[in-house]
């Protein structure tokens, strides 16, 4: 009876032996916000450095940090400090800019630089606690029950993989002239150097990046601007605990500028035309430029064990066993007391889901520690 014991228990050993010999136990793909909040909460959690690899082409904090570091932020400062301070991670980074952060009004906003220059410092000491590596996912297959991740040429193995390898802005295809990138348009000091006084530019969308382009445009010698909007404005409004449109809502400078110009439609080269395909066919032939602001889509995956379908729990981030979304490209559902629904992004948002969601990822994990502390003992009453 022992023996067959002892057997039935080597074979679950090293059935979990060989799932567990992955060369990582985490795969982090992508260096954007969520990609450094899901590796620093990870470190804080006790996973070992040597166990967690770090994929990103470039790491310089995503596109916030290769695009977006002179936007207006729409967030408070204060919010960033809580940001920094929910990772104790981050915080043993001593970075210099975190220190810089602290100095600013915690009661206003301010450009992205201010966290982007701490997100810098604290992805850069990061990397030396991990096993970091500059590439691009090229494959991702799940195998030997354990994840095969293709970089570039190479493959390594890990149990868990994580995809925060982020969005990009949409695009469509109407017919104008001349595309201005959302990139471009969202950087005033390019988006000077694109338009000129005789242009008529349309900007396609009714959110805080379509109000900001126009802000920008309405202080630069334009002919016209033309707004195609598909809802109505919307302001993240206080409800005294909770707030009502909150990632969807207008806060900041572009609340102001929607509150005080647009909602008095107080500049007379400044139109608003409810986007329809019969607005679009009176007043499209008279733009030279168009700007699209209609959010963004998630960046391109290789095929997972050769589909192309990928979908998620938009409360957990589960796309697969051992296979998680979060981020921009996975982002998390919230309903609100008044039953609304909204999918939430931004660095905050990001770090409550992650602190939500990421302990219950470690649990596949801590189940085989346990397999392998029950067979120790199992060999030593044997014994």
């Amino acid at each position: 009876m022992f023996l067959f014991l002892k057997i039935v228990f080597m074979f679950l050993f090293s059935f979990i032996f060989k799932s567990y010999s992955a060369e990582y136990d985490w795969a982090i793909v992508g260096a954007g916000p969520a990609g450094i909040v899901v590796t620093g909460l990870l470190l804080d959690l006790g996973v070992p450095g040597n166990r967690i690899a770090w994929i990103d082409p470039k790491f310089d904090v995503g596109r916030l940090g290769e695009h977006y570091t002179t936007v207006p932020g729409n967030a408070k400062t204060k919010l960033y400090v809580e940001f920094i301070n929910s990772c104790k991670t981050f915080l043993d980074s001593k970075s210099p800019a975190i220190l810089e952060l602290q100095k600013y009004d915690l009661e206003k906003e301010y450009p992205l630089h201010i966290i982007v220059d701490p997100l810098r410092d604290i992805s850069s000491y990061m990397r030396t606690l991990v096993d970091s590596k500059i590439a691009t996912l090229s494959s991702l297959d799940f195998e030997d029950n354990r994840w095969s991740v293709g970089i570039g040429d190479k493959k390594i193995y890990a149990q868990n993989v994580v995809l925060a390898h982020g969005s990009h802005p949409r695009s469509l295809d109407y017919p104008c002239n001349t595309e201005i990138s959302l990139d471009s348009a969202l950087k005033r000091e390019e988006l000077v150097a694109l338009v000129k006084p005789t242009d008529s530019i349309a900007v396609v969308g009714s959110a805080h990046s379509a109000i900001l382009i126009l802000k920008f445009l309405s202080e630069l010698p334009v002919a016209r601007i033309l707004n195609f909007y598909n809802k109505p404005l919307e302001y993240a409004v206080d409800m005294g605990g909770w707030t009502l449109n909150s990632s969807s809502g207008l806060k900041g400078i572009t609340a102001e500028f929607a509150k005080t110009v647009l909602e008095k439609n107080s500049l007379p080269n400044l139109l608003r035309i409810f986007n329809t395909p019969e607005s679009r066919q009176a007043w499209l032939p008279i733009c030279n430029k168009i700007i699209y602001a209609v959010g963004f889509e998630r960046n391109s995956l290789p095929c997972i064990n050769n589909s192309t379908q990928l979908t998620y729990n938009d409360t957990t981030g589960v796309i697969a066993p051992r296979l998680f979304g979060i981020g921009i490209a996975f982002p998390d559902k919230i309903v609100d007391p008044l039953g609304n629904t909204e999918h939430r992004v931004g660095l905050s948002s990001f770090m409550n889901y992650a602190q939500k969601v990421v302990p219950g990822w470690l649990v596949t994990k801590s189940l085989m520690h346990r397999f392998f502390i029950f067979e120790e003992l199992f060999d030593i009453n044997m014994l």
